[in-house]
């Protein structure tokens, strides 16, 4: 089994809850399936992810980083999410794996050294998605990648977002049609 079983334990019940929260706001989990792949694929030892809600898309990672023998860095400016994903983390033995950071994701974010192996960038802050991507992108290390969540579903309000990565020379980038909808940016140089 890829996934730890108390890992897998807190995805069942995060993925029951969603139903009854209103501001769950996670991804499905067809989509943090892809996203533990890719990051286990890829060697990941350090991922920075904006937007952690509950905590749902930080337990695929976390499984990952376990794996690779790396950290979590998870921002998110709701203090009860925050609380409650630090709880979750805790109960599936992932507390040495996830570092959550409470407050503004481009304060924190700034703060940040490289290199980051992956970013994810699932801030309901959609119209910012550029500037949580000139923040991370230098301090991704060539052949990293950046995620971005919900370019099927906000199509329209990353359309901007999506011509400026897919426009660098720097880059190269492509939708994966999963779950939401993921942007995937590889670092060239």
């Amino acid at each position: 089994m890829p996934i730890d079983p108390d890992i897998l334990k807190l995805i069942d019940e995060l993925e029951s809850l969603r139903a009854t929260r209103d501001d769950h706001w996670q991804i499905p989990r067809v989509e943090g399936e892809l996203l533990f792949q890719m990051a286990v694929a890829g060697g990941a030892r350090t991922i920075v992810e904006l937007g952690t809600s509950y905590g749902f898309s930080g337990l695929f990672w976390g499984a990952a980083l376990r794996r690779c023998g790396g950290t979590l860095h998870t921002v998110d400016n709701d203090p009860k999410k925050y609380e409650s994903s630090r709880e979750t983390f805790r109960r599936a033995g992932l507390s040495d794996t996830v570092v959550n950071h409470l407050g503004d994701a481009t304060d924190v974010t700034a703060k940040f050294p490289g290199p980051i192996d992956i970013a994810f960038i699932d801030a309901c802050d959609k119209p910012v998605a550029v500037r949580y991507f000139d923040i991370l992108f230098p301090k991704l290390r060539v052949g990293g990648s950046i995620f971005t969540d919900n370019v099927t579903t906000h199509r329209e309000e990353l359309a901007g977002y999506v011509a400026y990565v897919r426009s660098r020379g720097d880059a190269s980038s492509t939708e994966i049609p999963v779950g939401n909808g993921v942007e995937w940016t590889v670092k060239l140089r």
